[in-house]
Parts: structure tokens; sequence; C-alpha cells
């Protein structure tokens, strides 16, 4: 089958929706199926592993960005022969230009899949609230027209005004993890620290950086002054990300104790989750539907500290490899860090769970049986 997936952002820009879209195309691709990615010219980089692999990356021309929007102003044209060279179309939300897909999809007839990763946060400001309600104005009508939607998991589609809309549409996937097969050494700033917690993710707003750094004096009470907290992931140069300038005062003030590692390869990441005693996920905002780093982390036997989110939360609450907290509380989130360190053992022992319920294969599977059924 001929398959078009569009977002906004490919690569090189981090994030967990490209990693999501860079794990399926390419594992559709080795089914058999021919995979074009089509997104913003945002950058004239090419991922060196795109190159390498079967799917072809289609860059439309990207002046500008609005906010966190890219400008593209031949999108519709560009648009229109990417969907008729197709069959199938599966649209990433949220993605503002997505109802120009939605339009040529129902133009052309062709099947139009949508993966919904998560809401928008409505933040302070003029450009950003035209944004978002712009947004959610183009994501209406795409769901309107779509045969299915796709969300990581029901109990965030539960919690979800919009999806709320289309419950008959929904179908339940969770996102396809897929972890590099090497280990890499790494440098790991401050070595000599007895306890390590890790973050993996981009340094946004939205992940709750600044609530995990306030935990920092409850950890030193509790762990005797032996503990860093080592932060992984692009900050200034990913789409949605700048946000140390923000935190500056409180990095400062920790600077012994908190670490940036910057943005790390498949090799190094897996030994990073090796190295950590423990992984935590502060996000504070419904734009965090799942957290793909806290699987990556199970499968490598680490355990997970995350907030009690929408979507979130599913990982622990279904393998108990780790302890879910009250958003916005540090004491308590530094409280679930040690308990979670202290009976680390018990945790790790649940991996194999995990890697049962995770399978990245019977994600791509069941995608697959979606795009058989709708042919």
């Amino acid at each position: 089958m001929n398959i078009l997936i569009t977002l906004s952002y490919y690569l090189p820009n981090i994030s967990g929706l490209t990693i999501y879209v860079k794990t399926l195309a390419e594992e559709l691709s080795k089914s058999g199926n021919s995979v074009t990615v089509l997104t913003s010219g945002h950058s004239k980089e090419t991922e060196v592993d795109a190159k390498r692999s079967k799917v072809k990356v289609v860059k439309v021309w990207t002046p500008f960005k609005f906010g966190r929007g890219p400008i593209m102003p031949t999108y519709f044209a560009n648009s229109f022969f990417q969907v008729l060279k197709s069959e199938a179309v599966i649209c990433q939300l949220p993605q503002f230009e997505s109802i120009a897909i939605a339009f040529w999809a129902k133009v052309l007839r062709r099947k139009l899949i949508i993966t919904y990763h998560c809401d928008l946060s409505f933040w302070p400001g003029f450009i950003n609230k035209i944004t978002v309600f712009s947004s959610y104005v183009s994501h209406f009508i795409t769901c309107l027209l779509a045969e299915r939607i796709v969300v990581n998991s029901k109990d965030y589609a539960d919690n979800s005004p919009f999806l709320k809309l289309f419950k008959k549409k929904l179908v339940y996937i969770y996102p396809p993890v897929k972890l590099g097969i090497r280990e890499e050494n790494i440098t790991f700033g401050k070595n000599n620290l007895k306890f390590k917690v890790g973050f993996v993710g981009r340094l946004a707003k939205e992940k709750g950086l600044k609530y995990l750094l306030e935990t920092i004096g409850y950890l030193q009470d509790m762990l005797d002054g032996r503990v860093g907290i080592y932060l992984v992931g692009p900050g200034e140069e990913v789409i949605g990300g700048n946000f140390q300038d923000e935190i500056a005062k409180l990095l400062a003030s920790f600077s012994d104790r908190v670490f940036l590692l910057g943005t790390l390869n498949e090799g190094q990441l897996k030994k990073f989750y090796k190295m950590v005693d423990v992984l935590v996920l502060p996000s504070v905002e419904r734009m965090e539907s799942f957290g793909m780093t806290q699987v990556e982390a199970m499968l490598s036997g680490c355990p997970v500290v995350v907030n009690d989110l929408p979507g979130a939360r599913i990982p622990v609450r279904l393998t108990g490899m780790g302890e879910i907290v009250d958003v916005k509380n540090p004491r308590k989130f530094a409280k679930a860090v040690v308990e979670v360190i202290k009976n680390r053992n018990r945790y790790k022992k649940l991996e194999s769970k995990a890697s049962k319920i995770f399978d990245y294969r019977t994600s791509i599977d069941k995608y697959e049986e979606l795009l058989g059924t709708l042919s």
C-alpha cells in the first residue's frame, strides 16, 4: 500500500511525536508498504537514519513560523500531489494544516486515519491563543472527515473534551516504542553521587521541570545529599523547547546537583536508562498524553515516577513498575522517587511484564490491521 504520513515537524527536530512517526514509518516500510512523510521544511538538515531507511521524506517550503506553527504557503498544492499518489493517509495531530490533508483525502477518496497525540494548552499570550483556537477548528473538521482516530489510550480519550466528540471513531493503540540494540558509553557529569535521577524529554514548559527542580531540597534531606538529577534532551534547538531561560536561576542554584547532558543517540540513551536509579516524568499539562520515555526506561529495567495525568499514568498503572504522584506536589514527588530508589529491585522484576504489554510490533500490527479494514 502507498501510505502518506503527515506531521508539522519531523527529524532532525526531536520530540516524542517525531520519534513515534519515525518508528511507525520505518516499520510500515519494512512490511512492504511504500511510505512517504510530508512535513515542513523548517530545517535543511536531514537525519542520517532517515536517509538510510526506505521512507521518503518530502519537506514543504517553510519561510517562517508563527508561534510554534510552521507557515507553508505552498502546502495546499504540495499536499494535493502527495495525497493523490497515496492510497491511505495517516495524519498526525496536533497539526494546523491537517485541514488541507483532510480536504484532499475526501476529494480524492483516500482513506484518512488520524493519530491524535494530545490536546493543546491555552497558554497566555495573543499569539498562543490564536494559534490554539485556529488549530482546534482545523482539528475538528479533520476529525469529522476521518474514518478512524487513533489515540494512545482510552484513559486519555475519556478525559479529553475534544475526543469525547468522536467516540465512535476512536481506536486505541499504544505508541510503538522501540529501543536501539547496542549501548554506547556517555559522559555522566558528576559521577560520584550515589543516587541518580534521570529525565528524558524536551526542555519545554509542559514537561514540569520547574517542579522537578523544586524536589531537590526534599531529595537532599531524604538521601543525605547524595543525589543528582540528570536532564537529557534538546532545548533551544527544538521546536517548543527554549525553556532553559525560565529555569536558569533554578539551574544555577543547583549547579552541583543538576546536569544537562543534551541530546543522546539511541545507544547512549539505552546506557543512560541503565545508569540512573529512576526515570521521572514530572509533566504538568495535558500535552503529555503518554510519555514514551517511560516505556523506554521500563524496557531497560529502569522504574519510573510519573505525575497523575490522564494517559501519562497508564504505563505505571499497567505494569506496576513505578509510582504515580499528585500533579505539582514536589514533596510527594520526592517521596515517591526515594521509595522507588530504595526498592528498585522490586520494581525492576516487572521489566518482562512491561516488555509484553508494550511490544512495538503489536502496535504496528494494529496499524496494519486498521489500514487493511479500510482498504
